[in-house]
């Protein structure tokens, strides 16, 4: 299982792949927008965590480039400081987005995106629609 978070704070990001780290999942730890959308366009990742909130290239950004490009059914949970609601990203539901979660966010919450995107059984299930 691979996952992929993208946010300007590496404090959060090295959380989340030690995080990763205990449940065995594959973690990519990416600081800087363009980055993440390379990453995005050119590898698989089962689950992206992305912050809307970057410097000079930020979440919004990489799901504008995104749909212009026609990506779709990506499994994208968007992480943010900000109240956005679901009406703010409603264009973007297409490229992946999944949920909104506002930070900071709790083991709990963690454990709940896991079991819901990362398990076994929707694993297996997703490797073989392949």
């Amino acid at each position: 299982m691979k996952l992929l978070t993208i946010d300007d704070n590496t404090d959060i990001t090295r959380l989340l792949a030690g995080y990763c780290t205990g449940k065995e999942i594959d973690c990519k730890e990416v600081n800087d927008g363009q980055k993440g959308l390379f990453e995005i366009q050119n590898r698989h990742y089962d689950l992206i965590l992305l912050d809307i909130e970057m410097p000079f290239y930020t979440g919004f950004d990489i799901l504008r480039e995104l749909k212009k490009q026609g990506v779709r059914h990506k499994c994208i949970i968007i992480l943010t400081g900000s109240n956005l609601k679901i009406d703010d990203i409603a264009d973007y539901m297409d490229v992946g987005v999944r949920e909104i979660l506002k930070k900071p966010i709790g083991l709990d919450q963690l454990d709940r995106i896991v079991k819901s995107y990362l398990t076994n059984d929707r694993w297996s299930i997703h490797q073989k629609h392949k």
